[in-house]
C-alpha cells in the first residue's frame, strides 16, 4: 500500500529541487524528509534522487513517479473532502459535436436531482481520455461509439452504447450540391470542416469508406468546435456533417439546407466509465440524463 505522507514529501523535494526548502513549506526538519525519500526509496528498491552537497536531481524514476504522484494526492484531497463536506465533483470528457450540443440539456436534467453537484466537461482526444478514466482523473466518457472501439484498456471499463441516428450532411442555403445526386464522390469533392474525426473514429470506419475518404483527403477542416463548423459553413461553399437531431433544427429554422448521408455514417453516443464507478449514482443519474433528453 502506497504511505500518502510518503508521497507528499517527495512531491515537495521533486517541486522544491531541495530538501531543505521541502521540509520549511511542510513544516518538518530536514531529517524527516531525509528519512521519509530514504523509506520511499527502500519500500521500492528504487532510487529516486541523485544528491550532492549542492543538488538534488530527480531519477528517471522520480520523473515517472511525479505526475503519478500528483495524481494520488490529488484524488486523496477529494476523497476527503466528498467524505466530509458531502461534495461531489462530476468530471466529464466528451467528443467536440457532444459537448457542444448534448451537454448542456442533460447538465439542467441532472441539476434537479444532483443541484450540489460540481461538473466539470472538457474535450481530449479518446486515448488521452482513456488515460484519464484509468487514472480517476475523469469520472464519465461520452464519445462516438467508433472513437471508443480499438482504444487499449477498454476491458478495464464499463462501455454502454446510449442510441444512435443518422448524420446529416448540412451547407448553406442555395449551395449547389443540394440540386447533385448526392452519391458519396460528388459531396467529397467539396471541402469539409468536421469537429473532432480523431484516428480511432476513422480507423473503424468501413474500409470500402475509409479508402473513399482518403482518396479525397477528407476532412480538409478538422476543428474541435462544431459551432466553427456550422460558422465556416453558413459564410462558404464549406460542407459539415451533424447529427440528425440538429440538422432537423438548423434545417427547419432556416438557417441550412441538407441532407441525410449514406447509411455507413451514424452518429453512434457511448459511455464509458470504470467498471467500478458505473453504478456510482451521480455517474448513473447523468448517463440517464443524457438518454432521457435525447430519447
Amino acid at each position: 500500500m502506497i504511505d500518502l505522507r510518503l508521497l507528499q514529501h517527495f512531491e515537495a523535494v521533486y517541486r522544491l529541487e531541495s530538501f531543505s526548502k521541502a521540509a520549511d513549506a511542510l513544516n518538518l526538519t530536514h531529517s524527516a524528509i531525509t528519512k521519509s525519500i530514504k523509506s520511499l526509496e527502500e519500500k521500492w528498491n528504487v532510487q529516486l534522487f541523485h544528491r550532492t552537497t549542492r543538488t538534488v536531481a530527480p531519477t528517471e524514476a522520480a520523473k515517472r513517479l511525479y505526475p503519478m504522484a500528483i495524481d494520488l494526492l490529488e484524488f486523496a484531497k477529494a476523497a476527503k473532502r466528498e467524505t466530509i463536506q458531502g461534495e461531489h465533483v462530476l468530471n466529464i470528457i466528451c467528443g467536440p459535436g457532444i459537448l457542444e450540443t448534448m451537454l448542456h440539456p442533460a447538465l439542467l436534467k441532472f441539476r434537479e436531482t444532483y443541484p450540489a453537484t460540481r461538473i466539470n466537461a472538457v474535450t481530449k482526444p479518446p486515448l488521452e481520455a482513456i488515460n484519464d478514466v484509468i487514472q480517476r482523473r475523469a469520472h464519465l466518457l461520452l464519445y462516438h461509439s467508433a472513437s471508443l472501439a480499438g482504444l487499449p484498456q477498454t476491458k478495464r471499463l464499463s462501455v454502454k452504447k446510449l442510441f444512435d441516428e443518422p448524420y446529416y450532411l448540412v451547407c448553406r442555403q442555395g449551395h449547389p450540391v443540394m440540386k447533385s445526386d448526392h452519391t458519396l464522390d460528388v459531396i467529397l469533392k467539396h471541402d469539409w470542416a468536421i469537429a473532432g474525426f480523431d484516428q480511432s473514429f476513422a480507423a473503424n470506419l468501413p474500409p470500402n469508406i475509409r479508402s473513399i475518404l482518403a482518396q479525397h483527403d477528407y476532412p480538409k477542416y478538422r476543428l474541435l468546435s462544431q459551432t466553427a463548423c456550422l460558422e465556416l459553413v453558413k459564410s462558404s461553399k464549406i460542407l459539415t456533417a451533424v447529427p440528425e437531431h440538429i440538422a432537423k433544427e438548423l434545417i427547419d429554422n432556416g438557417e441550412y439546407d441538407g441532407f441525410p448521408l449514406d447509411d455507413n455514417f451514424i452518429f453512434s453516443v457511448s459511455t464509458a466509465t470504470l467498471i467500478d464507478s458505473a453504478k456510482e449514482p451521480t455517474v448513473a443519474h447523468f448517463v440517464a440524463s443524457v438518454m432521457d433528453d435525447h430519447g
